[in-house]
């Protein structure tokens, strides 16, 4: 493991709990695959506290800190971090666009509820992928679903779509 992801383990932190939010946490919960690109913008942005960052700023200090990337990798991974709700973005007092962390916040069950619509009958299964999929489909075309439970309904297959009977395997 590089530095940059040691690093990661113990940046951040949430306020709310006390409990330490790792850069890769923040990565998983938005459905993104750890690099040390990414891990390095939120570092850096991390770093800069509240006041925030510029994207050119944070590619500098990217560069200060021996992480060589190319500044457009930097606004690329901004833009996409921003998108996912991981980053939030103002003005500074010189009319710049400026980044800082959003708040934590961890991510709601994950578990998928399974019902049939005619009985009733359900069964919770272990959702985390569909979950990331869904919200990384809806980021892909502009919205940020804010799912708190998900249930799916089906219908199972002991019914009898003519008498709504249920007859469990």
């Amino acid at each position: 493991m590089n530095a940059a992801m040691n690093a990661a383990m113990n940046a951040g932190m949430n306020a709310g709990m006390n409990e330490p939010v790792t850069m890769l946490q923040r990565l998983r919960t938005a459905g993104l695959r750890p690099t040390t690109a990414r891990i390095g913008v939120l570092q850096v942005i991390h770093t800069a506290g509240s006041a925030g960052i510029g994207a050119d700023e944070a590619f500098h200090q990217m560069l200060l800190r021996g992480t060589h990337v190319s500044t457009s990798t930097v606004y690329r991974i901004i833009h996409e971090l921003q998108t996912l709700g991981v980053l939030l973005h103002d003005r500074s007092d010189r009319r710049h666009t400026v980044y800082r962390l959003r708040p934590y916040a961890p991510p709601a069950s994950a578990d998928v509820r399974i019902t049939c619509r005619r009985c009733e009958r359900s069964a919770t299964l272990p959702g985390a992928q569909l979950r990331n999929e869904l919200e990384l489909r809806a980021a892909e075309v502009g919205l940020r679903p804010l799912v708190a439970g998900l249930v799916l309904q089906v219908d199972c297959l002991g019914c009898d779509g003519a008498t709504g009977h249920c007859q469990p395997n």
